[in-house]
């Protein structure tokens, strides 16, 4: 298997975490607050997706977010996404839709394969700079997989908490 497809498989892998996670989570559980500082689902999926969009559009292709250029703001009700920037206060006080949220989700994927369908081997080793480190594409994408998937442990332990089945298996 070549390094593409290896981050395709991994992709796909946290994006079938991701989903089971998410399965038949409702609005009232995706708003949920947690005791202590544990973040809700909505924080956590937002923040997810909106690194997603980041790390594609933004520090890859160096393109405008999909939250931007969506106006997914006006759409899911926040300002500022949970992520680098803040937004993690605004959202603990904000009532989030679900539905506008899972499709910026399916934006942000669709985004995310295209980009993916186009690699390169070549493109894998160009560096591009997160925060205080410079990274090579490849390590960005896995890194990409492996945080969507951290994060949908995360989902699946809040829905926990509230008592119902976190994933499906």
């Amino acid at each position: 298997m070549d390094i593409i497809e290896y981050i395709r498989r991994q992709i796909a892998a946290a994006r079938r975490t991701s989903d089971g996670a998410m399965q038949d989570t409702t609005e009232e559980q995706l708003n949920w607050l947690p005791p202590s500082t544990a973040n809700s689902i909505k924080a956590t999926l937002l923040h997810t997706l909106t690194s997603e969009d980041d790390f594609i559009q933004v520090l890859i292709q160096e393109k405008p977010s999909l939250w931007d250029s969506g106006s997914w703001s006006m759409k899911i009700g926040l300002a500022i996404p949970p992520g680098r920037d803040g937004g993690w206060e605004e959202i603990k006080a904000a009532t989030v839709p679900l539905a506008p949220v899972l499709a910026y989700g399916q934006v942000v994927r669709q985004a995310t394969d295209a980009y993916v369908a186009t690699l390169s081997a070549g493109d894998l080793d160009r560096e591009v700079k997160i925060a205080n480190q410079t990274l090579l594409v490849a390590a960005l994408l896995v890194m990409l997989a492996n945080h969507a998937s951290s994060h949908a442990g995360e989902i699946a332990a809040i829905k926990g908490i509230q008592g119902v089945k976190g994933l499906p298996y």
